[in-house]
């Protein structure tokens, strides 16, 4: 009767440790396919790689859009457009970076007084 008991609770508790990891897995957001319809730079607001370490099995660009819904459009990596778009997006955050920078309010030197 002991020995049973034991090996029921030595069995509970193996299946709780392997459920418990088994459940840590996280499922990724991964591109099945990819379009080689282009997409208008007027609807994107940034992109993301999509690679292997990240746990996908297709390598590609994944556009964000701007517009509501936001969209996330799967797009070859190698492609020409791919890769124009990709710069167009850089330098269009890029220069939003350097806006935000220039709207500071610079410091005016402080006038002496006389004495």
């Amino acid at each position: 009767m002991r020995g049973s008991r034991t090996l029921l609770l030595l069995t509970a508790l193996l299946y709780s440790v392997t459920y418990t990891q088994g459940t840590a897995n996280t499922v990724a957001d991964c591109c099945l396919q990819t379009g080689s319809k282009r997409i208008p730079s007027n609807i994107v607001a940034g992109y993301e790689l999509q690679t292997p370490e990240k746990g996908c099995m297709k390598t590609a660009v994944v556009f964000l859009t701007n517009t509501k819904p936001l969209r996330r459009l799967c797009a070859p990596q190698g492609s020409p457009w791919v890769v124009k778009l990709m710069k167009r997006v850089d330098k269009k955050k890029d220069l939003e970076k350097k806006d935000k920078t220039d709207r500071r309010p610079k410091k005016t030197p402080q006038r002496q007084q006389r004495e």
